[in-house]
């Protein structure tokens, strides 16, 4: 296949973009928002660790900052910026880079980007992407895997099926678990929920995903939240309230060391993308003729707090 570009210096992009380095040696490229942050990639490298953060390995993919980056040809571009960088100028940006038939390869948490991107880049190939795996960006260079999750892929008649099975099978060389999937409406409904339970209290909290279920306290809040989303996202295709309840604390154990990446934008004082997961759901809900109490209220939390 072409060559893969992973889009975005945070946690997942550096993820992604050190374990397919390690895998694929230079086919794989890293652009980054800024030149600082290029320039010490290509001087140190990514350097990868385990969920307990300890060294596990070092990998020199090619980076660029987005502003040095010329057509990319062809290839797939994995896009792992927050919703909150889409900006128009930013997307003016990518598709300029990306040429028509291009493909693009969505990670955003929340929803409303597919439409944002279908939008600003028509006649290219746009595919979903849904993860659960736990990454932490320690520092500009180096990321920690906080928890192995899984990754599915949507494919439809738009995409490029040959191009996305050649990704599936890079990324699964790279120790990813990877699944394409033609129904991938509701792992974007049920990673919303997920989302839309941890994300916002861990960030109110100020606790890792392990211990949000720590206390009956915290499980009290949890299970509110949980019950007031699932009732409304019922409606968009979600069923098996036990089985969902049962997979966020799963989510929970399983990147128990993993600060959201909500509670990582709190820390840093950095804008949150609580309009794309809780406010979106409080839209669900208006327009269902349904009270999202829980939801507008972590989301005016949240936003108080940035």
């Amino acid at each position: 296949m072409g060559k893969v570009a992973v889009l975005g210096g945070g946690s997942l992009g550096l993820l992604l973009a050190g374990k397919l380095q390690a895998t694929s040696g230079s086919d794989c490229e890293l652009w980054t928002r800024t030149s600082n942050q290029a320039d010490l990639l290509n001087l140190n490298g990514i350097t990868l660790q385990d969920s307990g953060g300890c060294y596990s390995d070092r990998v020199h993919p090619v980076a660029r900052s987005l502003d040095n980056v010329g057509s990319f040809g062809e290839g797939i571009v994995l896009l792992t910026v927050k919703q909150t960088a889409l900006t128009s100028d930013f997307l003016e940006r990518l598709a300029a880079i990306v040429p028509s038939g291009g493909m693009v390869v969505l990670f955003q948490n929340g929803i409303g980007h597919r439409e944002l991107l279908r939008e600003a880049l028509p006649n290219r190939s746009l595919a979903v992407a849904v993860t659960t795996e736990g990454a932490l960006r320690v520092d500009a260079t180096t990321v920690r895997h906080t928890g192995s999750g899984e990754t599915r892929i949507g494919v439809d008649d738009e995409t490029d099926a040959k191009l996305l099975f050649s990704l599936e099978r890079m990324l699964k060389q790279a120790g990813f678990s990877v699944f394409l999937s033609k129904q991938l409406e509701g792992a974007i409904m049920r990673k919303l929920l997920i989302n839309a339970v941890i994300n916002p209290l861990t960030a109110i909290l100020r606790v890792r995903n392990g211990e949000l279920a720590a206390t009956s306290e915290r499980l009290a809040l949890m299970k509110a939240l949980f019950q007031e989303t699932y009732g409304i996202l019922s409606d968009f295709g979600l069923d098996d309230e036990t089985g969902l309840w049962n997979a966020v604390l799963q989510v929970c154990s399983a990147t128990r060391d993993n600060e959201s990446s909500m509670l990582q934008d709190v820390i840093a004082h950095k804008e949150t993308e609580i309009e794309f997961i809780n406010g979106a759901i409080c839209r669900m809900a208006s327009r269902q003729g349904k009270v999202a109490h829980w939801n507008e209220t972590v989301t005016a939390l949240v936003k108080a707090i940035y």
